[in-house]
């Protein structure tokens, strides 16, 4: 999924001519503890709510109390769901602005639909294992990794990636089946390190533990 297709209808950004009592009032209501602050129809920055309540005057307007930031984040209408994620770590964000190929404002999205999303891949309790790659970056292939998962007749479900430190990435895979002992020695044979096993029928080195953990993480 891209990032047009996750855009929140509950979301709504507020305007630089909003008052700061004007923006903790919905900020307060809806439950969100920042938003995107809109000027002519592109995103001006954002404002949170904690923040808001330091201010004595709460009759000044946003433009007042918040900087203008040319190089406020936000995410394009193209950009893929799995982009998304560190782009909202990095920023401690919990909604993000979506803009298209122009720059303008054409909505938000909310970092608890986008985790629902994600944990719903990767760690339904249905049939499938879920397999924890660790390689370097100028080995990740999505392509040629589904193509040896195939080749012992599985299928890929769900993929999510994150940085483990310099050029070193993680990545986990939801397989359509819990028979996996075949998969991973292809993997490994391929120069992989599959480091963790998941919801596996023919593996005992890990249980679900981890993924009760994920789940409660994720407010699932």
């Amino acid at each position: 999924m891209i990032a047009k297709e996750l855009l929140s209808e509950q979301v709504h950004a507020l305007r630089t001519t909003d008052s700061v009592e004007t923006a903790i009032d919905y900020l307060a209501t809806q439950g969100f503890s920042e938003l995107p602050v809109l000027e002519n129809k592109s995103i001006y920055n954002y404002c949170r709510l904690q923040t808001l309540y330091s201010y004595e005057d709460k009759s000044q307007v946003l433009s007042e109390v918040v900087a203008v930031n040319p190089h406020a984040p936000k995410a394009f209408e193209d950009q893929h769901l799995y982009e998304l994620v560190p782009m909202l770590a990095a920023n401690e964000l919990s909604v993000l602005g979506v803009v298209d190929v122009e720059g303008v404002y054409i909505g938000a999205i909310d970092q608890k639909q986008i985790n629902k999303l994600i944990t719903q891949s990767l760690t339904y309790r249905g049939m499938g294992a879920v397999l924890v790659l660790e390689l370097d970056e100028k080995d990740y292939t999505p392509a040629t990794i589904a193509r040896w998962i195939e080749e012992n007749g599985a299928k890929v479900l769900g993929l999510m990636v994150s940085q483990l430190d310099m050029g070193r990435l993680k990545v986990n895979i939801k397989v359509n089946t819990t028979y996996v002992r075949t998969v991973t020695a292809t993997l490994e044979r391929q120069g992989y390190r599959v480091s963790q096993i998941y919801l596996s029928e023919d593996s005992n080195d890990k249980n679900d533990h981890e993924i009760d953990l994920a789940l409660r993480f994720f407010d699932l």
